[in-house]
């Protein structure tokens, strides 16, 4: 049985974007993005951030639920023989003397089920705990893996860290947010420039790569008449270097796009962004390296 996407998140089937989104968010603070509970929280955080496949989703589990409701088979009725409680000699017997055979059969249920096996939560009911509390571990491990505390801190060394790393993840997840635009549209009627503007937020090595790559996706791109306008919808934060030098930002994206003979449409993704600081303490963030699929890490 797949585990229910909610569930997974710890989230109502009510709950808003924003509630998902925080929720998943805190679920992969502490994971390596090689996990392969960090790709279980991103894809269920994938379909449950997208509006269309939110919806079949939820159809899908009504109807699970319709099925199993169905396929489930009515408690068998007791068997109780009704007791004969006439004399051998035929001599008929006053209603309020009979024995409370309902009393008797009451009494045998009941011990039946002391020794029978008592009912107990459902698998679900048992999975969402079981996720509650892996994320509530998760949670506490990445509070203390974020700020480094110590035994022997001070609370005022141990909130200045805390400040510095809320600094550095709110730097990082800014200078994300703002790549995906430059770095992930094109147009065919615009290659070149295109390129140029990429390579002004990402590494030399990055650049270089992308520059090798370019004319293929050129062809590909004017064969086709493809314009992509990308826009970010969210990012998190998943590890930043002790130096404050790297970071791994997870970014989910929402990329338009228009294609020769074909009705323009939506391309929903999550990319694993490595970033790079250029400089000292100030530099600006720079894309050394960017993943779209499970191999990522």
């Amino acid at each position: 049985m797949s585990v229910n996407n909610y569930d997974l998140l710890n989230v109502d089937e009510s709950a808003t974007a924003d509630e998902i989104r925080a929720a998943w968010k805190a679920a992969i603070a502490d994971l390596d993005p090689s996990d392969r509970r960090f790709r279980a929280y991103n894809d269920a955080a994938g379909v449950l951030l997208d509006e269309e496949k939110r919806a079949s989703y939820d159809a899908g589990l009504v109807q699970a639920r319709i099925e199993a409701e169905a396929t489930q088979e009515p408690p068998a009725a007791a068997d109780v023989t009704p007791v004969d409680v006439t004399p051998v000699d035929g001599t008929p017997v006053d209603a309020a003397a009979k024995p409370d055979t309902t009393a008797a059969a009451a009494q045998v249920d009941s011990g039946d089920a002391k020794t029978g096996s008592a009912p107990g939560p459902s698998v679900g009911t048992l999975v969402g705990v079981g996720i509650a509390a892996a994320l509530s571990f998760l949670i506490a491990v990445g509070l203390f893996a974020v700020v480094s505390v110590r035994g022997d801190d001070l609370p005022s060394a141990v909130a200045e860290r805390r400040t510095d790393q809320d600094k550095i993840t709110l730097a990082v997840e800014g200078a994300a947010e703002r790549m995906v635009a430059p770095v992930l549209s094109y147009n065919h009627k615009t290659m070149d420039e295109d390129l140029a503007r990429l390579k002004g937020f990402l590494t030399t090595k990055m650049a270089d790569k992308q520059s090798a790559a370019w004319p293929e996706l050129t062809k590909e791109a004017q064969a086709q008449q493809i314009v992509v306008e990308a826009t970010p919808t969210g990012t998190a934060l998943t590890r930043v270097d002790p130096n404050g030098k790297r970071a791994t930002v997870v970014v989910f994206i929402n990329q338009y796009v228009e294609k020769k003979s074909t009705e323009p449409f939506v391309l929903h993704m999550w990319a694993t962004m490595s970033l790079v600081r250029e400089g000292g303490a100030d530099g600006r963030w720079l894309l050394d390296d960017l993943c779209t699929d499970d191999t990522c890490g």
